[in-house]
């Protein structure tokens, strides 16, 4: 049976295998989910003014109470969950793939490129529909609240002084690695994780790789990057989004970039230099991505897309990769 956390095909305890249970929800065996997607709408309604998760995706807050269930809590949850979405936008397709999209996103961001990741999973609603569940990664295990902010507060950015496109279109990532160089003691190893980041969004296709998802938290007294978040295939659900990422690489285009109109080999090498990344380690970087296929190919089939979807992720995966990432050009 395919693991609900892992998309493994391992012994289960419930909908999970024993690891998942440790990682996702500290060793306890949770029960499906005791409302349906209906009903999650009508508490989310009556807790919205009172609940604190940021973003505009449907989502709730849960914590597990004393009959070992994930209920709906206005303070201290320690999940968020988030359904298949019941209205969306007109221009969004493929909605009841999205739950799916997200948690196998976040597994190749895991288990394949070895980013740190949030712990996530899919969950069952009472009625058996899927969800999407994360555990959140701003509570130490005493309960205590780590101080969290994403890019857009680090670089001071707002839509007041920078207009309603601030999240995508007034800083780049070379930016948000410069402030990674300046807040961050450890920034060696973390501006190589977050260059592993960036190179994993163009590949899933993920057009949304905005500042809101990245962020700095301060642990153990030291600021650091989160686990990764937000990730997902958007052009499985938006095929005539502009971006193809969720920010410009550099404040100007280099000139391999003018010549051909996307980012390829040169822009990522070019990226990994102003990072002062040794040559080395960018080079490990692109034998993980040229061995990746495969292993994101068994996920993407062990996971709950719908067969169109899996084709179309398999398919924008491979063209990424090859078609651009590396894609090297004598210009």
């Amino acid at each position: 049976m395919i693991c609900l956390g892992c998309l493994q095909d391992k012994k289960l305890l419930g909908d999970y295998c024993k690891k998942c249970m440790v990682d996702l929800f500290d060793g306890k065996t949770p029960k499906a989910l005791n409302f349906d997607k209906t009903q999650f709408y009508r508490m989310r309604s009556e807790l919205a003014e009172r609940m604190s998760i940021s973003g505009v995706q449907d989502k709730l807050s849960l914590a597990f109470n004393d009959r070992n269930e994930l209920v709906p809590v206005v303070k201290n949850g320690h999940y968020i969950l988030k359904p298949i979405p019941m209205n969306p936008q007109n221009a969004v397709q493929n909605v009841e793939d999205m739950v799916a999209n997200e948690h196998l996103s976040m597994r190749i961001s895991k288990d394949i490129f070895g980013i740190h990741t949030a712990e996530s999973g899919l969950i069952k609603f009472s009625d058996g529909e899927l969800a999407y569940i994360t555990k959140r990664f701003d509570y130490a295990p005493s309960g205590e609240k780590y101080d969290q902010e994403d890019f857009t507060s680090v670089l001071d950015v707002t839509s007041a002084k920078n207009g309603d496109d601030y999240k995508y279109a007034a800083k780049t990532y070379i930016d948000c690695a410069k402030a990674i160089r300046t807040f961050v003691p450890t920034y060696i190893p973390t501006l190589e994780d977050f260059f592993k980041r960036v190179v994993l969004n163009y590949l899933i296709c993920n057009g949304d790789a905005h500042l809101k998802n990245f962020s700095l938290y301060r642990k153990s007294d030291a600021l650091n990057l989160t686990p990764n978040y937000d990730i997902m295939n958007t052009r499985l659900h938006l095929p005539k989004e502009s971006l193809d990422t969720g920010l410009s690489f550099f404040e100007e285009s280099t000139k391999v970039f003018d010549a051909v109109g996307f980012y390829s080999y040169y822009d990522f090498k070019y990226m990994s230099q102003l990072l002062n990344m040794k040559e080395s380690r960018f080079t490990k970087i692109v034998k993980l991505c040229q061995e990746s296929e495969k292993k994101v190919n068994d996920l993407v089939e062990n996971s709950f897309l719908s067969n169109d979807a899996k084709e179309f992720y398999k398919k924008s995966y491979h063209e990424r990769l090859y078609k651009r990432f590396l894609y090297v050009t004598t210009i």
